[in-house]
């Protein structure tokens, strides 16, 4: 599978690399178009509480908070419908419109901020009545629920009963099913445009059969099938098997294709034929990277970017919020009963059977994809939640002998690697447009003359700084999403009101332990650095052949 290394490197060659590089991306990670350029896509949900908060303050500092927003956009608001009335009114109707805006913009400059201001007033005065029963249900050991807006006491139990009355499916199945009253394909396949299905002869149905679909399968459809199959023929879920590898690899040509409606027209006409200057990238690293795999998802679940892809372009805020609920519910049971066996040491070797356990299994899940990263990334939020809880005198174990010091920095911790993580995500973010812009700047000013190996190497290094980038956003993402839905995991686990205290605190302790073992854990020799793996399949995908030649050269 050629990456197009004959083109020579002139900027159409290059324009084409980068083209290919996007659609494989696209493919991949669910990301429609349309919520790129900012066309088409769902209804937006418009909330009251998105303009000026209304919802319940948990106590005088949330109300202090939400009061000071909602004074700060009154008077923002006021001051852009000052601005902005009398512009719009003239441009409708001349002088006269200009007059109206005006009047208009005024009344809004004046109403805005007296409103915001009431508003403001009214959220501090709840936060203050609402803060003595604040007091009462943290040191009781509740959680505040920022949805519902109230104190609950989290119960396992019953979290499990919960879970039972429908599945994920269901949720995602209603989203499909709106997608197709709308007459468009169900999931991302409608935002991006690939609803229709082939119809009629074509010249191949070898891509067809791998995905087990038929010819005249619908986008969604096709996305399903590449779905379930992946899932089941993933090299991580077969490492008995030889050919997996190429099993995988081969579905994920074929929907590398079939999810592109230009692709699938080529092959529709011409079979592989009409495919020859297309480069195709390796799916495990995409799989590995946006759906995370079956080992670890016992422990992180299926990460957001993996929903996104099923059913994300038609799923509602309250669709997207349930899900994550269930996939943090369930993740809570799991933890709750990995940790069971500290619960129940009664002795020193059983705690170190419980060690030896937790220590074979971390040795396990480093060899999945990207198994030592999200190790690490899982392992740090165990330790300082654990931490936190044991340290924690307003609902946790701790007293105030050291005045919640420790607590607090275990929480500051947290907060730093967060912020960490953010700030990572958004600087990769900043890098890929940066260079995909600086690519093309360089393109064009090469222009169609000059020297070919140069403009090759040029090429080259443009589509590697490019890929690393972009490989590097995607991971950050769902590490943000990873740390974010642990530390929930963890708040469910340690505040088990189906469970005494004292089973709580043995959770806390063996919570503590595993963060250890996660963070210490090491991938065997050749496996240490799953980014450059994934970039190194990314290479070859594109660049062919050059790829291999340099890893023998290194290698010798």
């Amino acid at each position: 599978m050629s990456a197009g290394g004959s083109s020579g490197g002139v900027p159409g060659a290059d324009a084409k690399m980068m083209e290919d590089a996007q659609r494989a991306l696209v493919a991949f990670s669910g990301v429609p178009a349309a919520a790129v350029s900012g066309e088409g896509g769902a209804e937006t949900e418009i909330d009251l509480n998105d303009f000026m908060s209304l919802r319940r303050p948990q106590n005088i500092m949330s109300g202090l908070s939400s009061g000071m927003q909602s004074v700060g956009k009154g008077v923002l608001g006021g001051a852009a419908a000052l601005i902005a009335a009398p512009v719009v009114g003239a441009r409708s109707e001349g002088w006269s419109g200009f007059a109206k805006g005006l009047g208009a913009g005024l009344a809004a400059a004046v109403a805005l901020p007296v409103a915001g201001a009431a508003v403001g007033i009214t959220q501090i005065a709840r936060g203050a009545y609402n803060t003595p029963e604040a007091i009462m249900e943290a040191n009781a050991g509740k959680r505040w629920d920022s949805h519902r807006r109230v104190w609950v006491a989290e119960d396992l139990v019953q979290e499990s009963l919960k879970l039972s009355e429908c599945s994920d499916d269901d949720i995602l199945e209603k989203a499909r099913e709106r997608a197709k009253a709308r007459g468009e394909a169900p999931g991302l396949e409608g935002a991006l445009g690939g609803g229709s299905s082939s119809g009629g002869d074509v010249a191949s149905t070898e891509y067809y059969d791998a995905l087990e679909v038929s010819p005249a399968a619908t986008a969604g459809e096709i996305k399903r099938a590449y779905y379930l199959l992946a899932r089941k023929l993933h090299p991580d879920k077969n490492p008995d098997d030889p050919e997996a590898h190429q099993k995988f690899q081969r579905i994920g040509e074929a929907y590398q294709v079939l999810s592109d409606e230009n692709l699938r027209k080529k092959y529709d006409e011409r079979g592989k034929d009409g495919l020859k200057d297309h480069a195709f990238v390796d799916p495990s690293a995409f799989f590995a990277m946006l759906f995370g795999s079956d080992q670890m998802e016992g422990l992180v679940g299926r990460l957001q970017l993996a929903t996104l892809a099923a059913a994300g372009a038609d799923l509602t805020k309250d669709e997207r919020r349930l899900l994550q609920e269930r996939r943090v519910g369930r993740l809570a049971v799991k933890l709750a009963a990995m940790l069971q066996g500290y619960v129940d040491a009664k002795d020193e070797n059983s705690m170190k059977t419980f060690e030896s356990q937790m220590k074979a299994m971390a040795e396990h899940l480093v060899t999945a994809s990207y198994g030592d990263i999200m190790l690490h990334t899982i392992g740090f939020v165990y330790e300082k939640q654990a931490l936190e809880f044991q340290t924690d005198p307003v609902g946790g174990m701790g007293t105030w002998a050291d005045l919640g010091f420790r607590a607090n920095y275990a929480r500051m911790e947290q907060m730093g690697k967060r912020m960490q993580s953010q700030f990572n995500a958004l600087g990769a973010g900043m890098k890929v447009i940066s260079t995909m812009r600086s690519a093309d700047a360089e393109a064009k000013k090469a222009g169609p003359g000059g020297d070919a190996s140069s403009n090759e190497a040029a090429m080259q290094k443009r589509q590697a700084d490019v890929l690393n980038h972009v490989m590097e956003a995607i991971w950050n993402a769902s590490a943000l999403d990873i740390e974010s839905t642990i530390r929930k995991v963890c708040d469910k686990v340690l505040h088990d009101f189906a469970v005494s205290k004292e089973v709580r605190g043995r959770r806390a302790r063996g919570l503590e332990v595993l963060g250890r073992i996660f963070q210490e854990v090491k991938a065997p020799e050749g496996k240490g650095d799953r980014m450059r793996d994934v970039e190194e399949a990314m290479r070859k995908a594109f660049m062919g052949d050059e790829g291999d030649d340099e890893g023998s050269d290194d290698e010798s």
